[in-house]
């Protein structure tokens, strides 16, 4: 069995566990995940502002780091997004993430999914980047070396 129809297949049973109380209907279900998908985007960005701004300490930049890093390997490896998937076979429809895109960003889905692999990927370097030079400073600073 391929990986990513069982992680797809296991996030739609999560969701319609978690929203049966709301609807049991695929379509009104796919939706509540596209909405689930784009307000946990935005907030990983938040994320990410935060780590960097009003609470720059490490453990949360590495946390922040490992959530990006997961995703990112996800959306490389699987070369989609197991949330669209999920949303696409709820609603035998386009994905209503791409429809949110589509109306704020007024872009299109598979502009949109090309440009963001390339803005993930600059993120994850950049971040690994930073964590490895606050890690050299740290041991800089715990053997006493001196920097000439």
């Amino acid at each position: 069995m391929d990986t990513v129809g069982q992680a797809e297949r296991y996030l739609r049973k999560i969701v319609a566990f978690l929203y049966s109380w709301l609807s049991t209907d695929g379509e009104v279900l796919g939706y509540i995940l596209g909405v689930c998908h784009f307000v946990g985007s935005m907030t990983i960005f938040a994320m990410v502002l935060v780590s960097h701004t009003l609470y720059p300490v490490v453990w949360f930049q590495i946390m922040v780091f490992l959530l990006l890093l997961i995703i990112w390997a996800q959306h490389l490896f699987f070369k989609v997004c197991i949330s669209i998937v999920a949303e696409q076979k709820l609603t035998n429809n386009e994905p209503p993430f791409f429809q949110i895109i589509r109306d704020i960003l007024h872009i299109q889905p598979t502009e949109f999914v090309n440009y963001f692999l390339v803005a993930e990927t600059v993120w994850v370097g950049c971040f690994s980047l930073e964590l490895i030079a606050k890690l050299s400073v740290y041991l800089y600073e715990y053997y006493d070396l001196v920097l000439q």
